[in-house]
């Protein structure tokens, strides 16, 4: 409702500032992680454009997007939890479809079905999660929450070529059952921790920065998959000698990445379990004033 200008600055520092880390990620599945063109520069390049994104923010009278907003600790907080959430649930969601069409052979239509229970549990759980929430706060709930992402994680690390297509299902389902129970909660009690005057910038900077966990979780996992399964093929000359035996090793090869980028993503589940611990316990009370925020 209110009139303002945009900021063609910022609005170019965050595109090349955000797009050059995307981009760096991105390019570690062709080139490796040692790759100074195409990884190592865009990502300094991209990591000291973001720098200078947010000091000029904070210089603006009116900032394109409002950094102060990370002075309250419950805030920083929740968002950085709701980041590592996004980052295990949508890097996990790009990786199992390719695990099943590749290494399963399924169809893109049974791929999609196999993920559809955890979908549907994620909408069922998450009211529940709301209501909860409305009695006990955000804690609880994150603690338990990220402790079955974890458990429901872990075990994509040990599938095989013939793992059970229901078994994945149930896991991934569970791992939706924690993700249900954390993402609205900490939500919002990042909200909660804001005034009214700052909860618009409050919204953009959380919104924002789940984009950029999103887009980072999928850039990183697709990359540690590709690098790890480029690292473990077969020799090319292998192909002709044995083409049975470098059919194996390839699938092989390939299960490794699959596992890598799972056991990354566990990894998130866990960081994001440690920092549970520093959450206010029970319901936040939205400050009055926007100096009450931090």
């Amino acid at each position: 409702t209110k009139k303002v200008t945009l900021n063609v600055r910022s609005l170019i520092e965050s595109t090349f500032g955000f797009g050059l880390i995307l981009f760096g990620f991105a390019m570690v599945s062709d080139h490796g992680w040692g790759d100074f063109g195409w990884v190592i520069l865009p990502l300094i390049a991209g990591l000291l454009i973001t720098i200078e994104f947010m000091w000029h923010q904070s210089r603006m009278e009116k900032p394109f997007l409002d950094m102060s907003v990370f002075k309250s600790k419950q805030f920083t907080i929740t968002t950085i939890l709701v980041s590592l959430a996004m980052m295990a649930m949508i890097g996990v969601e790009m990786v199992l479809p390719i695990y099943m069409q590749n290494i399963r052979v399924l169809t893109p239509l049974d791929s999609g079905l196999t993920l559809l229970p955890g979908a549907l549990m994620m909408g069922i759980m998450s009211p529940i999660a709301g209501a909860f929430y409305d009695k006990h706060g955000a804690k609880r709930l994150a603690v338990t929450g990220f402790s079955i992402l974890l458990i429901g994680t872990v075990p994509l690390f040990y599938m095989t070529a013939d793992t059970s297509q229901h078994f994945i299902t149930a896991l991934y389902t569970l791992r939706m059952f924690g993700i249900a129970m954390t993402m609205m909660p900490l939500t919002a009690s990042a909200m909660g921790a804001l005034s009214p005057e700052t909860a618009a910038q409050g919204t953009a900077a959380n919104n924002t920065m789940r984009q950029i966990a999103s887009s980072l979780g999928t850039a990183i996992l697709a990359s540690v998959m590709q690098s790890v399964t480029d690292n473990n093929k077969p020799a090319a000359s292998l192909k002709g000698q044995d083409p049975l035996s470098y059919a194996n090793k390839l699938i092989d090869a390939t299960l490794n990445g699959f596992h890598a980028s799972f056991l990354l993503a566990a990894g998130f589940a866990l960081v994001a379990l440690l920092i549970t611990f520093l959450l206010h316990s029970g319901k936040i009370n939205t400050p009055a004033h926007k100096e009450d925020a931090a």
